[in-house]
């Protein structure tokens, strides 16, 4: 007489339901959330991310203007938010060099600056605001002198 082993034979999965559907179901809704968790961190990580140039120009504006720690976390926010907006305006344009599409990138870009500047009219002092346009003025002279060198 020979021992063996009952066998057992489980259901066909009908609908998902067998054991092993219910495993490859778990294991899968994990992986999902694990990357929808990993996704959500780095775009956290990616908003809260600010520039170098943008730390500069708070660091010299911090000094130059005398900034209390209010305005310094108000200029960094009303920048950040600049950038975004920019940058967005450059993603939404990408490489389309057409004159329609730069008259309408140089159009939003100003607008965006002009929301900036009137922004940052109510965060600053009308002395503050002076000096911050004398020093927009020397970053945009430095900005032209880059762009000189890099033509040549």
């Amino acid at each position: 007489m020979k021992w063996s082993l009952p066998i057992r034979r489980s259901r066909p999965a009908v609908g998902g339901r067998g054991p092993l559907r219910r495993g490859a179901r778990a294991l899968a809704v994990g992986c999902a959330l694990a990357l929808a968790v990993g996704a959500l961190a780095q775009g956290r990580a990616d908003s809260k991310r600010v520039s170098p140039e943008v730390q500069q120009r708070v660091a010299q504006a911090k000094e130059r203007l005398r900034l209390t720690p209010q305005q310094e976390t108000q200029l960094r926010t009303l920048m950040h938010e600049q950038t975004q907006r920019l940058r967005a305006i450059q993603a939404k344009y990408g490489s389309d060099e057409s004159l329609n599409a730069r008259g309408a990138k140089a159009r939003e870009a100003r607008a965006v600056q002009d929301d900036f500047h009137n922004r940052l009219a109510g965060v600053l002092s009308p002395a503050q605001m002076a000096e911050w346009d004398q020093m927009a003025s020397e970053w945009r002279a430095q900005a032209r002198e880059r762009r000189q060198q890099q033509q040549r």
